[in-house]
């Protein structure tokens, strides 16, 4: 059963421009802050990620994908693009950054689709959790990132 779920969600942070694209572009400090992480391999241009499992009850998983990532220097763009049949799990998205008085502000949009081994009467409850997770995910992303560019240390993984 396939779940597609989509994300946007942005945080303002004291950095400028600058900083908060010097820390999205470095793919591997950047992931540094991405929770529940339990592997994450660069094979070439891909980022091959493995995530501890997730749910809750009966309906856990474990999210498993590799994404090749696109760094625009000139345009301060950051974006990423799925690698179809790797995982179980396919993510795409980009960063968006814009300036703000006394700092800038920094979006993540993304689509994720998630293969879950579940039968479709539990779709509802998949559904759910997988959109809880997801959320939590990237809110505890977000937020890593926004301590650090608060001068403190979000990572995750050192």
């Amino acid at each position: 059963m396939d779940i597609r779920s989509t994300v946007r969600r942005g945080v303002d942070t004291p950095a400028d421009i600058d900083g908060v694209y010097a820390l999205l572009a470095d793919v591997p400090r950047s992931i540094a802050h991405f929770p529940d992480v339990e592997s994450v391999v660069p094979t070439g241009e891909l980022w091959e990620w493995r995530l501890r499992r997730m749910g809750a009850g009966p309906i856990q998983f474990q999210v498993h994908y590799a994404s090749r990532y696109r760094v625009d220097a000139a345009a301060r763009a950051v974006a990423w693009d799925a690698v179809p049949g790797v995982g179980n799990t396919q993510v795409e998205g980009a960063w968006s950054i814009r300036a703000r008085p006394g700092g800038a502000r920094f979006t993540m949009e993304a689509a994720f689709t998630v293969v879950t081994p579940f039968p479709r009467p539990l779709r509802p409850a998949v559904e759910a959790v997988v959109a809880r997770e997801i959320d939590r995910l990237v809110a505890g992303y977000l937020a890593n990132l926004a301590t650090s560019l608060a001068g403190g240390d979000g990572r995750w993984l050192r």
